[in-house]
């Protein structure tokens, strides 16, 4: 070769390699601008019609196509140019084929019959799945008018393309997602009537829905992101925050005087990391205002029911002394005197539940020195004859030195002489009530022990509770409220106690009352307040 042929072959050398050169540059350029796009775009439709014409600029394809789904028959989104609709509406077959046969590669599809089926009038073909963490999400597709062979380069673009096109594909699709779970959240937040107040771990307020705002007097922009305690200064709810697990029963009334029950629940994240709570604030004023009304009516009534039924137990008593009764008479006399009885008891035990209820009751303990052992005698004393009647045994058990302690005994005295009428009541006729005072543990122990029939699990569980009884066949006959076990409840934890059952069906039952020996209960602790108590004690 001569020297003027070398210079020519450098020459051509040079020249292409500078247009390789300026084609790299080219298409780095446009994958710059694609992923610049890709980053400024919040929708599939400002993206991917800016890609699809990036793409179809930088390999100088007569036409480009994108097709999202899996398959054919799961198109969720296409965009063609609209100068090739033939191209175009081949697009969901063209998927429905890479998804059965992979990617494809044509420099003339009219040699491929069944890519001669689609009536795509191109030639050149080339297509690249969508792929983002194993998963298809469509793909993208380049048509030329004449018959086309596809360089390394250009098969390695049109992969960059599409890889960067997938994962913005499920970016896109998470950002949806989550915007529109933000948007449904946001709309309930905002119809919710009760206040919902989100903080993250350091307390910090991330959400105030409307109902919040109008409860704290505060607006959402102004506090979001600052310390819930330092601009809502509730110090009750800021409590809870901090110590939700003890404070299951407190309620708060804001300065319009709505009350709330708050309650709060943690936000953990997938590895048990707490990253904040909820605070939600159940409205329960018209609750609250329909119990104080209810507390209200059947106070009044109730007292309204006690001078009638004084003066009909006042007259029925006195009937013998006007004359002579005959065994018929006397018989409904006593009839109408234990029906009045019954129903003096029970206006007595509304009366007392209403005042030892323990969301509006109004009680408070009239403490005096109180000997127990004198009281619970007392109790057995005045059930001797009706056990008595019943063919029962009822045993007394009382520690003779028991100390004096500080109580209300009218109502404790109230409370035993209940679980001591409620056994010989319930127990079979020939059976045994023992009645029990002692110490353990730093307690007072007053149990009322019998061997009944005994009471089930599920039936331990609720006795308590107001109007609770148990039903059973053999009790048919057998009176009550429902009220009793729940006053004697009351009176326990008054006095910072407690009341249970234990019981064994088809064995017996035993009621306790524990009262700790300590702080007000004792006389020692109250004389050094009142000295006066002291020398009464005496």
């Amino acid at each position: 070769m001569n020297k003027a042929g070398i210079v020519s072959e450098n020459s051509e050398n040079i020249d292409a390699l500078q247009k390789q050169l300026q084609q790299y540059a080219e298409m780095q350029k446009l994958l710059l601008e694609i992923t610049q796009r890709i980053a400024s775009s919040d929708t599939l439709d400002d993206m991917l019609p800016a890609i699809r014409a990036a793409v179809q600029r930088g390999l100088h394809a007569d036409s480009a196509i994108i097709v999202l789904g899996t398959d054919q028959a799961d198109v969720g989104y296409a965009v063609g140019d609209d100068r090739s609709p033939s191209f175009g509406a081949a697009g969901p077959a063209l998927l429905g084929y890479v998804a059965q046969n992979g990617a494809i590669e044509a420099s003339d599809v009219s040699t491929d019959a069944a890519l001669s089926a689609l009536n795509m009038q191109i030639k050149g073909l080339l297509t690249t799945p969508l792929m983002a963490h194993n998963i298809r999400q469509g793909i993208i597709a380049l048509g030329y008018a004449q018959p086309h062979t596809f360089s390394s380069d250009e098969r390695i673009f049109l992969a960059l393309v599409a890889a960067q096109t997938a994962v913005a594909v499920e970016n896109a699709h998470a950002y949806e997602v989550v915007h529109h779970g933000q948007e449904q959240l946001a709309a309930i937040l905002a119809s919710t009537a009760d206040p919902v107040i989100v903080v993250d771990a350091q307390e910090a307020i991330v959400l105030l829905n409307p109902a919040a705002e109008r409860a704290l007097g505060v607006e959402s922009k102004t506090v979001s992101g600052k310390k819930f305690g330092e601009v809502i200064n509730v110090e009750p709810l800021l409590e809870l925050l901090r110590n939700p697990a003890n404070r299951e029963s407190l309620e708060w009334q804001n300065e319009s005087g709505q009350t709330y029950a708050p309650r709060v629940s943690d936000i953990n994240t997938g590895e048990s990391r707490r990253r904040g709570h909820v605070l939600v604030l159940r409205d329960i004023t018209r609750y609250k205002n329909i119990l104080a009304n209810q507390t209200e009516f059947v106070g009044t009534v109730s007292h309204d029911l006690r001078s009638p039924l004084t003066y009909m137990q006042g007259y029925a008593t006195m009937l013998p002394m006007v004359g002579e009764l005959n065994a018929r008479q006397k018989d409904f006399t006593d009839k109408i005197v234990g029906g009045i009885a019954q129903m003096t008891d029970l206006v007595d035990k509304i009366l007392d539940a209403g005042r030892l209820d323990p969301e509006t009751g109004y009680y408070e303990l009239i403490r005096e020195p109180c000997d127990v052992v004198k009281m619970a005698n007392e109790v057995i004393t005045n059930h001797l004859q009706p056990a008595e009647k019943k063919g029962l045994k009822l045993i007394g058990d009382i520690d003779p030195n028991l100390p004096i302690f500080n109580l209300d005994e009218m109502m404790l005295k109230r409370a035993l002489n209940n679980f001591v009428d409620n056994a010989v009541k319930y127990t079979p006729e020939g059976g045994t009530v023992t009645v029990s005072a002692h110490t353990e543990g730093g307690s007072l122990l007053l149990k009322v022990a019998d061997t009944g029939l005994g009471i089930s699990e599920d039936n331990i569980r609720h006795l308590f509770e107001r109007f609770r009884r148990v039903r059973r066949k053999e009790h048919q006959k057998v009176k009550g409220s429902g009220l009793g076990l729940f006053i004697v409840k009351s009176v326990a934890q008054k006095h910072n106690g407690d009341a249970w059952v234990e019981s064994k069906e088809g064995v017996g039952s035993t009621f306790i009352i524990r009262i700790p020996m300590e702080g007000a209960n004792m006389i020692g602790a109250e004389s050094k307040a009142d000295p006066k108590l002291a020398k009464k004690a005496e």
